[in-house]
């Protein structure tokens, strides 16, 4: 590759256009012929081995996660502090307990 251009030069292309001419297009132009292996052309088993690597480093990076969700939350959420409940939520549990009993109620009068 030539020198990547200064300010002095020319042309007056920037650092980005030199990169896309110099780097980026020869490697996207370059093409690699590789053989058939078992009779199964390379086009069909690269379907399967470049996405190898991103499952696997996924899982890992999905394990990794796991983990350090235990250590700051705890297993099952137990380091969190307890939330607040607003005068809404706390409404909607007593209606809700209010329905149940209701149907607690109605269910007991009904199996007599």
């Amino acid at each position: 590759p030539t020198p990547c251009p200064t300010k002095n030069d020319s042309t007056e292309m920037n650092v980005l256009e030199w990169w896309r001419e110099k780097v980026i297009k020869p490697i996207h132009g370059a093409r690699i012929v590789l053989p058939k292996v078992l009779g199964v052309p390379a086009s069909t088993y690269m379907t399967f081995v470049y996405p190898i690597p991103v499952v696997i480093g996924g899982y890992f990076v999905m394990q990794w996660a796991i983990a350090e969700s235990h250590k700051n939350l705890g297993e099952h959420g137990e380091k969190l502090p307890p939330r607040a409940l607003s005068k809404a939520e706390l409404a909607n549990r007593a209606e809700l307990q209010r329905i149940l009993e209701e149907a607690a109620a109605a269910r007991r009068g009904s199996s007599r």
